[in-house]
């Protein structure tokens, strides 16, 4: 679900606990951001039992879009959360005019790299040195929606 301004100030605690481990404490300083409107971003949260199970960031520019952060609880992963999100982005993607999105990725992050690939993503690139704790390349891949 697309959560609105005053539903992310509710689940921030929520969402950057999932995504602070994974993104080194940046989540929850960037969901401040999008909170304070000092980033353009919408946040798509998938619920399990009434709980945040994942979430991903999502910035727009024109017809293009970005997905800055993709997080799964750690006990859910394996479960379709992360490609149920992505169902839900490429469609809200489709409505909103948006025909390209762009990303980059952990190179050792093979389980996301297959995701992105079901999904019509190609590898496009890398970035040396891009990651910190610890330095890794980034893969960069876009994918097109489809209409």
């Amino acid at each position: 679900m697309l959560l609105d301004p005053s539903s992310l100030s509710k689940l921030k605690a929520e969402i950057s606990c999932i995504g602070d481990s994974a993104f080194h404490g940046n989540t929850s300083l960037y969901l401040e951001d999008i909170i304070n409107n000092k980033v353009d971003c919408k946040v798509f949260a998938a619920v399990r039992d009434g709980c945040i199970a994942g979430f991903l960031i999502l910035s727009t520019v024109l017809d293009e879009a970005e997905i800055i952060e993709v997080a799964v609880s750690e006990n859910l992963r394996k479960k379709g959360i992360a490609s149920e999100l992505m169902r839900e982005i490429f469609d809200w993607c489709q409505k909103n005019g948006i025909i390209r999105i762009f990303l980059e990725v952990r190179e050792s992050n093979l389980p996301a790299r297959e995701c992105y690939k079901k999904f019509g993503f190609s590898e496009d690139g890398q970035r040396k040195n891009y990651y910190r704790d610890p330095v890794e390349d980034a893969v960069l891949m876009s994918g097109k929606i489809s209409y």
